[in-house]
């Protein structure tokens, strides 16, 4: 199963926000309520940033009516601020939704995408990916469910 696919991968984010960019990636996931969708990752973005340093944000969390985890990914070249740990701006988000009742799915896909995105490589490679189709591939090689 994937999880980012092509038709969730923005590649040139125009968003001036944080709010901004989740509610295009909450828009890309069209089999789901957006507004739902910013409810609950802006309710756990109160909580504290998920701007985790290197340019790079995981914006996620539960919902109780999805069936299987979710990816959106944008990619803003110049950069957002995202109240990173590092204070520096984002240039890729991923939005990881994941159902209810899954605890141990949701921390794994978490420290997936964590440990993938803290490659310096694999962020060039997003940076540098030519089609949304491209970055689906580099994702279905390094994060998988369960």
């Amino acid at each position: 199963m994937e999880l980012l696919t092509a038709e969730h991968i923005q590649l040139d984010s125009q968003a001036h926000s944080k709010r901004a960019l989740i509610t295009e990636l909450a828009n890309t996931l069209t089999s789901i309520d957006p507004d739902t969708v910013m409810e609950v990752v802006m309710a756990r973005e109160q909580l504290g940033s998920t701007g985790i340093g290197h340019g790079v944000a995981i914006p996620h969390g539960r919902m109780s009516d999805l069936a299987t985890p979710m990816l959106a990914l944008a990619r803003h070249v110049n950069g957002i601020d995202f109240e990173a740990i590092d204070g520096n701006p984002v240039h890729i988000v991923v939005l990881l939704l994941v159902p209810d009742s899954d605890d141990r799915q949701h921390l794994e896909l978490l420290a997936q995408l964590a440990r993938s995105l803290q490659q310096e490589s694999f962020r060039q490679q997003i940076m540098q990916a030519d089609s949304p189709a491209e970055v689906a591939s580099l994702f279905a090689t390094s994060v998988s469910p369960g």
